[in-house]
């Protein structure tokens, strides 16, 4: 019992010295990515009066819509997810909502670690395989990246820029190659995962007979990993399936967008005349920034659009800056409002939640046999 106590109170420091480890790194990224941007001789002159009163002045009716739009986007994501699990078990609307709200809300409070709450907490509440939902997850952010990149190159065609410089030029032709490749990544894997889905018994039939000098609590175990995988993927079945749930999620970044453009238009200035497709190209740059993240401050995300709006679509620094600000108050605020009023009504906590993460992680292990 003793060595139990050792090796526990071992895993826990080390897992706590991962997640310190972890948030000095971001935190160090971003004040090093901060630090540079404000070297910028536009910073310096930067007006805080001007900044003051276009973020105070901004427009509620717009903010508004934004809100509510962004309500929409988690409710077709929710909807994505159903057509996802149906295959599995016909899934409640309502628990999938709830676990976007839920999913979203604990990433924004605790960083990276809340990925794990979508799956886990459907998993639970629908009565499935953690590991299913683990795959529906996987499935959810290939087609979520393919979707982002292919905006960006929509929006370079119908909003085309023109650096002043060409160390601009140069930039740009990196951030077109970029996305190009990761297209070409995010499709081969679509492709892998629907080829894998049609001949997942052939697949794990080959992998009993190849590997059978693997320990066999090891291989059962992977086995058993692979079947899940293989039932959380059943919505790419076919193409029929594939194109629908394609459909879905065109639904669902067109909503996304638009919560960028509404935003931007509900502040007074340069932002009023933005295009729909400058607040696509803008989403790309906050989602890279999503990448070096704070918990329950963000950073990166609100970096990534100041950034964009700045350098690619040359907005002035104080109108930026307000988009930024107001931008990750519209996605943080609503969702962290609803959570709390979620959790209040099923009689949860985010520390509960979490520790439904870590049951649900556990489970998957102890059920190997």
């Amino acid at each position: 019992m003793r060595e139990g106590c050792c090796v526990g109170l071992t895993y826990f420091m080390t897992k706590s010295a991962r997640r310190w480890l972890g948030l000095g790194a971001t935190a160090l990224v971003l004040g090093l990515i901060v630090f540079n941007v404000t070297r910028n001789p536009e910073w310096r002159s930067f007006d805080w009066k001007r900044f003051w009163l276009s973020t105070t002045h901004a427009r509620p009716s717009f903010l508004l819509l934004a809100v509510t739009t962004a309500y929409l986007s988690y409710a077709v994501r929710a909807v994505r997810w159903k057509y996802f699990l149906d295959p599995i078990k016909s899934g409640s609307l309502w628990i999938l909502f709830a676990g976007q709200i839920l999913g979203f809300s604990s990433i924004y409070l605790i960083g990276r670690p809340g990925e794990l709450v979508r799956p886990a907490y459907i998993a639970k509440r629908e009565h499935v395989s953690f590991a299913s939902q683990l795959a529906i997850l996987l499935l959810e952010r290939i087609y979520d990246t393919v979707a982002i990149v292919l905006l960006f190159g929509l929006a370079l065609y119908f909003q085309p820029l023109h650096p002043r410089t060409a160390h601009g030029m140069a930039a740009l032709r990196r951030v077109r190659e970029t996305a190009q490749s990761v297209v070409l990544v995010a499709g081969l894997l679509i492709a892998g995962l629907v080829a894998f889905r049609l001949y997942s018994e052939k697949l794990v039939t080959h992998f009993e007979r190849r590997f059978r000098f693997i320990p066999t609590r090891a291989r059962v175990g992977f086995e058993r990993f692979l079947r899940s995988l293989a039932q959380g993927l059943d919505a790419i079945r076919n193409w029929r399936d594939l194109l629908a749930s394609v459909a879905w999620t065109i639904v669902l970044w067109f909503l996304n967008t638009t919560v960028f453009w509404l935003v931007f238009r509900s502040l007074n200035g340069e932002l009023q005349s933005i295009s729909w497709w400058a607040a696509a190209m803008t989403i790309f740059f906050a989602a890279i920034g999503l990448l070096v993240q704070l918990p329950g401050v963000g950073g990166g995300y609100q970096v990534g659009i100041v950034e964009a709006l700045r350098r690619v679509l040359h907005v002035g620094a104080e109108a930026a800056t307000s988009a930024g600000i107001l931008m990750w108050i519209v996605a943080f605020v609503p969702c962290v409002a609803l959570a709390l009023l979620i959790l209040l009504y099923e009689g949860l906590s985010f520390k509960r939640l979490r520790g439904i993460a870590d049951e649900k992680k556990a489970e998957s292990v102890v059920s190997r046999p």
